[in-house]
């Protein structure tokens, strides 16, 4: 098999006409601080050990699931002990859009309404908040309108209408499978894009500790890492 591109903490193999190896890595992400942050833009130099296992773990688990609910991933296969996935090839909306779910505000939402009365970390939401970023990390990722999507050519208006009412429900049931598994999930963020021989739109990427923010049901003490992931080991 062939490597076809290094990501930050997923390796990506040739495997098929359709198809594709992911091998997930101890390799983590870092902030501008130099602090191991999911979410940051920074390779780290040091490995974590046990971060592809855990990452590759709670996702096959949240595919399973979501597939079983009728939510499509791109997920065909999932091995463990070789810390790897078969996916289905997906065609992105360049030059790619991250798809957030909140139900608390906290991190960059109350960063940038932070002049707005009433607007604190952890305040909670009576229904979620859905948005939508560019995947640019020199730009912060910002956020991006429907109206925007359809403008700059991303994809047609029918195809955002169908997606936006597919990510609400996968959503959904990703926020009841934390429930189900004791924990507060307060914000997701996640991938959507059209499998590259059927054109069928499907979530793609992973979901795991890499792109959220859950704590125990009391929403007092916060779940990260591989303890958050072993809550979603079979």
């Amino acid at each position: 098999m062939a490597l076809l591109q290094r990501g930050k903490t997923k390796d990506v193999y040739s495997h098929g006409d359709y198809t594709l190896e992911l091998k997930f890595t101890d390799r983590v992400t870092k902030n501008d601080k130099g602090e191991v942050d999911p979410g940051g833009n920074n390779v780290s130099d040091s490995l974590l050990d046990g971060q592809g296992f855990a990452c590759l773990s709670m996702t096959s688990t949240i595919f399973k699931y979501l597939a079983d609910n009728g939510v499509p991933t791109h997920m065909v296969s999932s091995d463990l002990d070789n810390m790897s996935m078969i996916v289905r090839k997906a065609v992105t909306f360049k030059p790619g859009l991250e798809w957030v779910c909140r139900w608390r505000g906290t991190g960059s939402f109350i960063r940038r309404y932070k002049t707005v009365p009433g607007a604190k970390d952890g305040m909670v939401f009576d229904t979620p908040v859905f948005e939508i970023t560019i995947k640019d990390d020199e730009g912060g990722d910002p956020l991006i309108v429907h109206d925007s999507i359809v403008a700059l050519g991303m994809m047609d208006a029918e195809t955002l209408k169908e997606l936006v009412a597919l990510n609400a429900r996968a959503m959904g049931l990703i926020h009841d499978l934390f429930k189900q598994k004791g924990l507060d999930l307060w914000d997701i963020k996640i991938e959507w894009g059209k499998d590259a021989e059927t054109g069928k739109l499907m979530l793609i990427d992973e979901v795991s500790a890499n792109g959220c923010r859950a704590y125990d049901i009391s929403g007092k003490n916060k779940v990260a890492g591989s303890a958050l992931s072993d809550c979603f080991r079979a």
